[in-house]
């Protein structure tokens, strides 16, 4: 019996390390959808969470839209038990159950919440590979999906949009950041955008909702 117990432990031990391996890389929020749903694409305007997840051997890090989450920067070790993410030495029972949804996908919820996150695997293939370039001040058209909108970056947190309204205002908070290589556009209305080579007056991104999907931002003047 004591044989079988060990064996047991042993199994679980080297299968939360082997799922522990296969999280590493760099994941990006997708969507979001409750418990009782049937699992959508992502929806403009839906207020959208803006993560992108790190995983490494043990730790993460991750980075959140600074308008969403004061500490929009941590690094935290973390475990698997099972299929519960349990950080640090936070209370087992306040941990994140992680599951899988397809290769490339992963979807987090919390043990005691109805809200169910869906994370996307960034390959380096999506990393920015042109040199710096600036947002603020300039004004873009953007088709996305069956929309087409007109932004003005107008300064580092803040763009006007042409075609979105929340109440009376078409203001909207943005925030960019790099993180491993991969260059971020956070929005409160989209989906996180990842900005991936700039020709001319044209940046091309991808984002993310039950798949990747590929827009050109046109600089106009």
């Amino acid at each position: 019996m004591k044989k079988l117990l060990n064996i047991l432990i042993l199994t679980f031990i080297l299968t939360s390390c082997q799922n522990e391996k296969k999280l590493n890389g760099t994941w990006i929020s997708a969507y979001h959808f409750n418990k009782n749903d049937t699992i959508r694409e992502s929806i403009v305007g839906d207020f959208p969470f803006n993560q992108i997840i790190t995983f490494e051997n043990g730790t993460f890090e991750i980075n959140e839209f600074k308008r969403d989450n004061y500490e929009n920067f941590r690094t935290e070790n973390f475990k698997l038990k099972g299929n519960r993410l349990v950080i640090s030495d936070h209370d087992e029972h306040l941990s994140e159950i992680i599951e899988p949804l397809t290769n490339d996908s992963i979807v987090i919820s919390q043990l005691v919440g109805v809200q169910k996150r869906v994370y996307k695997r960034l390959s380096d293939s999506l990393k920015n590979k042109t040199p710096e370039f600036k947002l603020t001040g300039k004004k873009f058209v953007r088709n996305y999906r069956k929309w087409t909108d007109t932004i003005h970056f107008v300064n580092d947190s803040v763009y006007l949009s042409s075609s979105w309204q929340f109440g009376n205002s078409n203001r909207f908070m943005w925030e960019r950041m790099t993180h491993k290589g991969f260059d971020i556009l956070f929005t409160e209305n989209y989906s996180p955008f990842i900005l991936k080579n700039k020709i001319g007056n044209k940046i091309y991104i991808s984002t993310f909702g039950s798949r990747k999907e590929n827009y050109i931002l046109t600089e106009i003047k």
